[in-house]
């Protein structure tokens, strides 16, 4: 296996897209950055002519670190079917360290949910899991991100209150930013929203 430049920072995000998480997975994607890690998901693939399943596997490939939300797993309101994507993605990462390359055994994975225990109820193999319910609370997501992150790095990461207080900082700041670049705040790409998280820390 080749290695990714930044494997050893990178963090993969298996997560639902939908607009109700947009506000959980935004506050995970800056703590992420904030915790000296960069965060990697099949948002980076624009081009409809790839194979979603191939960009899971290489994005996972190129992960040292992977965090899983189970949390979106009622039926779908259209469909009335759950949505299986995120405990698919979830068993690629644990055989990828079960029976992957040397480098991937050492992989490490965070497993939240939105209510604790819940999980239970429909993937019973995962008892035994640490899992951890961040109660669909940004500010309790941030918390749990930044507490696993912080005993993956040698770095003095800030407590998850004062993140937290950042995060809204830089989004009482978002607005001008979009403005002054000529963005819409709620149209962002993920390449634009990730840059600009960057950005706005490096020059605190």
């Amino acid at each position: 296996m080749r290695i990714h430049k930044n494997y050893d920072r990178n963090v993969f995000i298996n997560c639902p897209f939908d607009d109700q998480y947009e506000s959980i997975f935004n506050a995970i994607l800056f703590v992420v950055h904030k915790c000296g890690f960069v965060l990697r998901c099949s948002k980076e693939y624009e081009d409809s002519s790839s194979i979603r399943i191939q960009n899971i596997v290489q994005l996972i490939s190129e992960s040292k670190y992977s965090i899983h939300d189970l949390s979106r797993v009622s039926l779908d309101i259209t469909s009335q079917l759950p949505r299986f994507n995120m405990p698919l993605e979830l068993g690629i990462c644990i055989g990828a360290i079960e029976f992957g390359s040397k480098k991937q055994r050492e992989n490490k994975y965070l497993i939240i949910e939105s209510e604790k225990f819940r999980f239970k109820q429909f993937i019973s193999d995962l008892s035994g899991q640490d899992i951890k319910d961040h109660k669909n609370s940004v500010e309790g997501v941030i918390k749990i991100t930044r507490n696993w992150l912080s005993s993956k790095t040698p770095d003095t990461i800030p407590s998850a209150t004062l993140i937290y207080k950042e995060y809204q900082s830089f989004l009482e700041d978002l607005p001008l930013i979009c403005k002054e670049n000529n963005w819409i705040v709620n149209e962002l790409t993920f390449e634009e929203y990730s840059t600009t998280v960057t950005n706005w820390l490096t020059l605190k």
